[in-house]
Order: structure tokens, then C-alpha cells, then sequence
């Protein structure tokens, strides 16, 4: 009989925990739906276009300095 309350104590033990996981689990997951969902749509289209005229300025001094003569160009 010990053996047996032993036994469905580790089982009920093991199932408790397993719960305690998935309800972490599951916060995390609604967490992580927030961060991505979440987001203001206002928000994301300005710092989608702040992003924009950034990455068009760094294109642009990249290539005046690319088009700069260089010594090359000098010794042909």
C-alpha cells in the first residue's frame, strides 16, 4: 500500500509540474504575441520610415565616396 501512495505521489508530483511548465509556457508565448501584435501602427510606420531615410542616406554617402577619386585613378 506504501509502495502504491509512493508511486501516485511521484505520478501526481510529476503531473503538477509539467502544469506549473505549461502555464509558464504559455505566458511567455503571450508575452512574446504582445512584443510582436502589440505594436501601435503609427509607431511602426514612423520607425519604418525613419529606417527608410536612413538606410537611403548611408546609400547615398557610400556612394559620393565611392566616386571620389581615389590614387588610382591618379597613376593611369
Amino acid at each position: 500500500m506504501d509502495t502504491q501512495r509512493v508511486f501516485y505521489g511521484n505520478v501526481l508530483n510529476q503531473v503538477s509540474q509539467t502544469e506549473t511548465f505549461l502555464n509558464q509556457d504559455q505566458i511567455n508565448l503571450s508575452s512574446q504575441e504582445n512584443s510582436l501584435i502589440g505594436v501601435d501602427p503609427a509607431t511602426a510606420a514612423t520607425n519604418l520610415d525613419q529606417a527608410t531615410i536612413a538606410n537611403q542616406a548611408v546609400l547615398d554617402a557610400a556612394g559620393r565616396i565611392l566616386s571620389l577619386p581615389n590614387l588610382l585613378s591618379f597613376l593611369k
